[in-house]
């Protein structure tokens, strides 16, 4: 009898994990912008919270979650009255379904929720919560005892990411006035990313004072328009690097005065040198 063999084609696998961890946070909690070169995934467990990933801005409750791509700017404020409970995780993973999941928001379903549930329980009794160290991630502290641990956290999570690939329900973005000034905003300093859009200019293009248009970017980003800009800058600039473009080229196109200032400022934003993405 001749056996035919069947091979197994991996869609995502995920190969670190940065942070784990549940929290509660009250009404009016506001999380400063911040990027970096993994993803990051918040989760509600119960609340409400608006979320924005560069330019989109979601309006999250409970069972929702949030993907963010890697060098994503991203924010949140807890806008339920009674607060938000929350499970946040970073990660860096691999295969062709990262791709699916970058710029989404889903709505779990019942037996989606049930996933991270289980993990959740399978998490809390083995986690060592009575850590004084106020840089401790109990949830991850496992995995540099328990090979098992570690594969089995990334088992639940990546079963939910093929989970949501079959029959994910995606949530749209907020049609709020503030957030669709917010998107006309990052399309305007995206679309001029070559030089350094003024504070004035940018108001008059979305038909707003500058008062206005730098409450909108406290609101969703978490940062000032220039710094925000920057970000974009770094991001483009990471994009272009991954294609083969040399630094110098990069840092003229993207309007540094100097390769040195380019390469200065990237890697405060990312940690890494431009020369080390070529």
């Amino acid at each position: 009898m001749i056996w035919l063999s069947y091979s197994i084609k991996e869609q995502i696998r995920i190969t670190d994990m940065y942070t784990l961890f549940e929290v509660r946070y009250d009404n009016g909690y506001a999380f400063p912008g911040e990027t970096h070169n993994f993803w990051e995934c918040l989760y509600v467990i119960d609340g409400e919270v608006c979320a924005s990933g560069n330019e989109r801005v979601y309006n999250l409750s409970q069972g929702s979650i949030i993907f963010h791509k890697p060098l994503e700017l991203h924010k949140f404020i807890v806008n339920g009255s009674d607060g938000a409970d929350l499970l946040i995780f970073s990660f860096t993973a691999e295969g062709p379904l990262t791709a699916f999941l970058e710029e989404k928001v889903f709505q779990l379903s019942g037996s989606q929720r049930e996933i991270l549930s289980a993990m959740l329980s399978f998490i809390r009794p083995r986690a060592d919560n009575n850590s004084v160290s106020p840089t401790a991630q109990p949830y991850l502290e496992p995995f540099l005892t328990s090979p098992t641990y570690s594969q089995t956290v990334a088992i639940y999570l990546q079963l939910l990411m093929l989970s949501l690939a079959e029959t994910g329900s995606v949530s749209s973005v907020s049609d709020a006035p503030d957030a669709v000034t917010f998107r006309r905003a990052i399309s305007y300093l995206n679309s001029n990313i070559h030089r350094q859009p003024s504070v004035p200019e940018l108001a008059r293009f979305c038909n707003v004072s500058e008062s206005g248009i730098k409450r909108i970017f406290d609101k969703y980003a978490g940062i000032g328009i220039h710094k925000y800009l920057l970000k974009l800058k770094v991001k483009t600039a990471a994009e272009l690097l991954q294609k083969g473009e040399s630094v110098s080229s990069v840092a003229e196109k993207l309007g540094f005065n100097s390769q040195s200032y380019f390469s200065r400022a990237f890697r405060r934003e990312t940690g890494l040198m431009p020369s080390s993405l070529k």
